[in-house]
């Protein structure tokens, strides 16, 4: 059950990131962040009295160690959509989705074990998502290229640090609060941290002028709201190293949505990437 909470999460995530990347086009990326958190915050606080879960939210061990790693997982998401703000999905995808290689490396620093085929799955996993997300450079100014390319790849690499300490550390308050929790206070939090962020920069946050703005980030907070609790729940049931395998399959959703909706072609190292990311997640599954 753990890797199939994973793979939830991976779809959830997938499919949040491609509607995140088309709703920062049109109102930038600090706007998306603080509307999806608003209605993260909102359907995570129904979700808390349908469940009962909130309970749990009196737990001070459990708020501080929440609201620790869900800060760390919101600086991973700034520098990510920065990342691709700045520079090359090409090249800021497969970088940042090795997150996932973080939180296992952490996982199993920390005692975590796993038998020979799970290893196994976990590495074809890894190697399949850097090859499905890589794509070669198109033609154009080399000096330009080169400066974006080199500023997105730092934001890439931050983002990884930060994502896979994060989603390493959030198995603390899940087990302590659980998962709807868990994801609530770093909705509130970053609901309360963002305007305040955008105010130190004398930024106004910009709203959708349209109505399919407003669907497209009402998807972008309900879907990432569900991945993140999803990957919770998941590591109530397995190890770390499995959920996040599960889970990192949501670079090769974004990149299917990509070819579905957004009619972009895959090079044959891309497709060999996909196939070999699902035999990993099989593996890993069985």
């Amino acid at each position: 059950m753990g890797a199939v909470w994973g793979l939830m999460a991976a779809f959830a995530f997938g499919t949040a990131d491609y509607a995140a990347a088309r709703s920062s086009r049109k109102i930038g990326v600090y706007s998306t962040l603080l509307c999806m958190q608003i209605v993260g915050f909102v359907l995570l606080s129904v979700m808390l009295l349908v469940t009962g879960e909130w309970r749990g939210i009196f737990s001070v061990r459990g708020i501080a160690a929440a609201s620790l790693w869900m800060f760390v997982d919101l600086l991973g998401i700034v520098a990510l959509y920065r990342g691709l703000h700045v520079g090359k999905a090409s090249v800021v995808a497969p970088i940042a989705s090795s997150f996932t290689v973080v939180t296992v490396i952490l996982a199993l620093l920390s005692g975590e074990t796993v038998d020979g085929t799970a290893l196994l799955g976990i590495g074809l996993t890894a190697v399949g998502v850097i090859c499905a997300t890589i794509a070669r450079p198109a033609a154009g100014s080399r000096s330009d290229a080169s400066s974006r390319l080199a500023a997105g790849a730092l934001w890439a690499i931050l983002a990884s640090l930060l994502l896979g300490a994060a989603f390493f550390g959030l198995r603390t308050p899940v087990e302590d609060i659980g998962g709807w929790a868990t994801v609530w206070i770093g909705r509130l939090q970053a609901s309360i941290l963002l305007p305040a962020w955008l105010w130190l920069g004398k930024r106004r946050p910009e709203w959708p002028k349209e109505r399919r703005g407003w669907l497209l980030v009402l998807a972008v907070g309900v879907l990432d709201a569900l991945a993140l609790t999803s990957y919770n729940i998941g590591l109530t049931h397995e190890r770390t190293a499995i959920v996040i395998t599960a889970a990192s399959l949501f670079a090769v959703v974004t990149l299917l949505w990509g070819v579905c909706l957004g009619k972009e072609r895959l090079m044959r190292s891309q497709w060999f990437g996909v196939l070999l990311t699902f035999a990993g997640i099989g593996m890993v599954t069985l």
